[in-house]
């Protein structure tokens, strides 16, 4: 069965030994936990194929939304996972004599693209500064682009009526079903720095993250914690499939 933000509230409840949560105070910490940990970790629910669109001749920086779906519109662009551009017009390919050719635009840092940025040309390279992704070279020409990416978490009931929010509970969370204990406990621990419990916070952090020589060492020395043991559905895709091949060369 699907988890909504409601499903964590018993075990919420549970791992605060029963003190007293307003389920707007729940619903928060549960909106700002899974924001958290789905700015840093790859999820399969979040990851989006956007709309083929078309660069602008001599334009080299674009909002982010213009690359998302319009239903992700004003949602954080997380990660890009791929930034493809097409060296041709883009067609509906029906037989072997079409194609689509293009490459992956490569992320550059802004000081380190900044040249292209200001130079027309075929774009080879993107960066993000200010809100905006800056494209080098310059376009020159309207080519067409897409990009596969990671949203951020939506909610879309958080906060429709504050301060009671009655409906946040229904909001679906887009997380693997394996990811719900983590959940109940990353949003435990904002609960209990509402309600002042101090130590359960310590407690709830340590039992996601590790204790503090784990965290210290990297990972080294002392216990994982929830969160270190849990993978990406990429990660176990990618366990299945060899990385790289051996070349054979043939007899001339």
């Amino acid at each position: 069965m699907p988890m909504k933000v409601s499903t964590f509230y018993p075990a919420i409840k549970r791992l605060l030994m029963g003190r007293t949560v307003s389920e707007a105070i729940m619903a928060e910490s549960v909106r700002k936990g899974i924001l958290e940990l789905t700015e840093n970790y790859k999820f399969q629910g979040l990851e989006v194929s956007g709309p083929t669109v078309n660069f602008t001749p001599y334009v080299s920086f674009y909002s982010p939304d213009y690359f998302l779906k319009p239903a992700d519109a004003g949602l954080e662009l997380e990660k890009v996972d791929s930034f493809y551009i097409f060296t041709q017009a883009f067609v509906t390919v029906t037989s072997s004599s079409q194609s689509n050719s293009g490459f992956n635009l490569k992320f550059r840092t802004v000081d380190d693209n900044e040249v292209l940025i200001n130079i027309p040309g075929l774009p080879m390279f993107w960066s993000r500064y200010n809100k905006q992704i800056w494209i080098g070279s310059m376009p020159d020409q309207d080519y067409p682009v897409y990009m596969r990416y990671q949203k951020e978490h939506p909610f879309p009931l958080a906060g429709v009526a504050p301060p009671t929010t009655p409906n946040a509970g229904d909001d679906p969370v887009l997380l693997p079903n394996s990811w719900q204990d983590i959940c109940e406990y990353a949003s435990a621990m904002r609960c209990a720095q509402e309600i002042n419990l101090s130590g359960k916070v310590t407690e709830l952090h340590t039992r996601l993250y590790g204790d503090q020589k784990f965290q210290t060492s990297d990972g080294v020395e002392g216990s994982p914690g929830l969160i270190f043991q849990r993978t990406s559905q990429r990660n176990r895709d990618q366990t299945t499939s060899r990385k790289s091949f051996r070349l054979r060369m043939g007899i001339v």
